[in-house]
């Protein structure tokens, strides 16, 4: 790209990591520079994540590294003790004071850009396509209007969930739920009676705890293949004790196998210098990407088939006020947990469903009759499975390319997607969950962080912007 005296860049998405990029663009763009925050959402900064106001959808990372930029990963926590809370840094908080503090953190951005030039424009409106000219790029809005803009930046978040297959009927029927955080798609749920939710991980134990707090009377069903529930962090999270160096002590190995029983022998390990496994899942997390981009394409369908379930509910923890409050919830029996598959789903007269599967294992198949199915099977970053209009048109242009796996994007080192014919869009970057094709960590703040940051200096280098 030339460099462009007074470009203008548009962000399109406004949850945490089109927030992030925002921010660090403000601060380095020249005046008159013009960034564009796209969100169709009603509410900035916040995403499906931080916007929900449930105070018991709590964050599973403690708030001492929660800060969005990766200088300053105790800002969050500071931000809360200056507004009053006694929240310290090992502490789990409720997720939408992370939505509070980014639209803070924004809000104090767009301020400060106002002193020294970057003009601001937050635009809520839907993106349906993106088509490149030279120079530069259209954005197409639903209301038919076009933004001429010099750089674009997807950062759209997760794809809806890809609702399983039902057997015998469809997920439009009433009492069935594809989607729970469609916004009103669980308001109007009936009070009473037995509810059956599609999943076992962090998704379903959201939605446990927000029937719980609803009032719900009736027994929650938690099916999954398996029947894992995520672990629970320890109660103060500590950092991983120095010395352990997973990349080091692996060396040039590149087998999953191999991989896999190291893991293990570290655990075993740990155990026994009186330490705890957690310390070995966050000594791994700096180097997931390394370890994931050495796999062949075999061991990765191998971990995906094999190990994912495991490494999920070991890596993707509860917080510990949370799991205490599902184990209660299990001891109480108001949840039960089944490993098995579903077979089949009837209407019934009265209008609820009679659910049927085969337990894991084997053995006769198991009932129970329903008033809900929740599917929290959990997001995708299936960019095939995606339906919405932007990433429909930037797949069937060719400007965005499924990886292998279908986990993500093609992409070319860290910040831009790779296209049909092999190279990639001037002036087009991606940040998002989708980067787990090729980092396979690429949903969690410490993580999105850095690749804001990334992103963010890509624009400003193919811009020719030097820092302010």
């Amino acid at each position: 790209m030339n460099a462009v005296a007074t470009p203008t860049v548009a962000i399109v998405g406004a949850g945490f990591s089109g927030t992030a990029v925002a921010m660090h663009l403000l601060a380095r763009l020249p005046r008159h520079a013009r960034v564009i925050l796209i969100e169709a959402a009603p509410r900035f900064a916040r995403g499906v994540a931080y916007g929900t106001r449930s105070p018991s959808h709590w964050l599973n990372v403690p708030a001492g590294r929660l800060g969005w930029t990766p200088q300053d990963e105790g800002d969050f926590v500071a931000w809360l003790q200056a507004r009053g809370s006694d929240a310290q840094a090992p502490d789990f908080v409720p997720r939408m004071q992370m939505g509070d503090y980014l639209a803070s953190r924004l809000q104090d951005a767009i301020e400060q850009a106002r002193l020294h030039g970057p003009v601001v424009e937050r635009l809520a409106a839907e993106v349906l396509a993106v088509h490149p000219q030279s120079p530069g790029h259209a954005l197409v809005l639903a209301d038919g209007s076009t933004l001429q803009v010099d750089a674009v930046v997807l950062a759209c978040g997760h794809v809806p969930p890809v609702a399983p297959p039902l057997p015998h009927t469809a997920w439009s029927e009433p009492g069935l739920v594809a989607d729970p955080w469609q916004p009103g798609a669980l308001a109007h749920l009936p009070e009473t009676g037995d509810v059956l939710v599609m999943g076992t991980g962090l998704t379903a134990i959201d939605v446990m705890t927000w029937l719980q707090d609803r009032g719900h009377e009736g027994r929650v069903t938690l099916l999954s293949r398996r029947g894992l529930l995520p672990q629970a962090h320890r109660t103060l999270e500590a950092r991983p004790p120095v010395g352990l160096s997973p990349v080091a002590e692996l060396g040039d190995e590149r087998r999953l196998r191999f991989m896999v029983k190291a893991m293990r022998r570290w655990v075993d390990q740990a155990q026994a210098q009186g330490r705890d496994w957690r310390d070995v899942m966050a000594s791994l997390r700096a180097c997931t990407p390394q370890l994931w981009q050495r796999l062949s394409l075999r061991d990765r369908r191998q971990f995906l088939r094999h190990v994912v379930p495991y490494w999920d509910t070991h890596r993707h923890r509860l917080a510990p006020g949370i799991h205490r409050r599902l184990q209660a919830a299990r001891q109480a029996g108001h949840v039960e947990v089944a490993a098995g598959r579903l077979h089949s789903l009837l209407r019934l007269p009265d209008g609820q469903w009679r659910a049927a599967w085969g337990p894991r294992g084997g053995g006769p198949l198991e009932h129970r009759d329903v008033v809900a199915v929740i599917n929290c099977t959990g997001a995708s970053t299936s960019l095939r499975a995606a339906t919405t209009p932007l990433l429909t048109q930037l797949r069937q242009d060719g400007l965005l390319c499924a990886d292998a796996l279908n986990l993500g994007l093609q992409m070319s080192g860290s910040t831009q997607p790779v296209a049909a014919n092999g190279q990639t869009t001037p002036g087009l970057y991606y940040v998002g969950p989708m980067l787990k094709a090729d980092r396979w960590e690429a949903i969690a703040i410490p993580e999105l962080r850095q690749h804001a940051l990334e992103v963010a200096e890509a624009v400003l280098k193919d811009l020719s912007v030097c820092s302010v």
